[in-house]
């Protein structure tokens, strides 16, 4: 008896590769096989297509606004102001926008034709915003500015 040991032998196949492709002979016919598709040569026939989109946007413009002119000390997390170092900043309260031109009532539709002179508004939108507040590190200087178009014309 062999005891423990165990005899094993590995089996080998003749040919674990697959065969190489074998060469086909050439057709007699090489438009053989092949499916020709032929027509009376009726009349040709054409399909229009047309498709066209439109974009607009409306953009409010802004004719002047109100601000408080402020500056703000610089302040550490124990409450302790610095006085040496400010920034000086312009917060609004109140602006005054143009809206973009509009129909008026008026106008008919003209199934997407716009009028050459078609009567049009502007209309105004203002906004309000909460004042500043003026705190242990915050000192308003001046209240109610008007700044319009890019220059300030004074408290109101």
């Amino acid at each position: 008896m062999a005891g423990l040991e165990v005899v094993v032998r590995p089996v080998v196949f003749p040919n674990i590769r697959p065969a190489p492709a074998q060469s086909v002979p050439p057709q007699d016919d090489p438009d053989k096989g092949f499916a020709v598709i032929r027509g009376n040569g009726g009349k040709q026939v054409s399909l229009s297509n047309s498709w066209s989109a439109s974009t607009s946007t409306s953009k409010h413009q802004e004719t002047q606004r109100r601000v408080d002119k402020a500056r703000v000390y610089q302040q550490d997390d124990k409450g302790t102001v610095n006085r040496e170092n400010f920034v000086d900043i312009e917060v609004a309260n109140k602006i005054w926008m143009k809206g973009p031109p509009e129909q008026s009532a008026g106008i008919q539709d003209t199934g997407g034709a716009v009028p050459s002179q078609a009567p049009t508004t502007n209309n105004v939108e203002i906004q309000f915003y909460r004042p500043i507040q003026e705190q242990k590190n915050i000192e308003i200087k001046k209240k109610n500015y008007i700044l319009k178009s890019d220059q300030e014309v004074g408290p109101i």
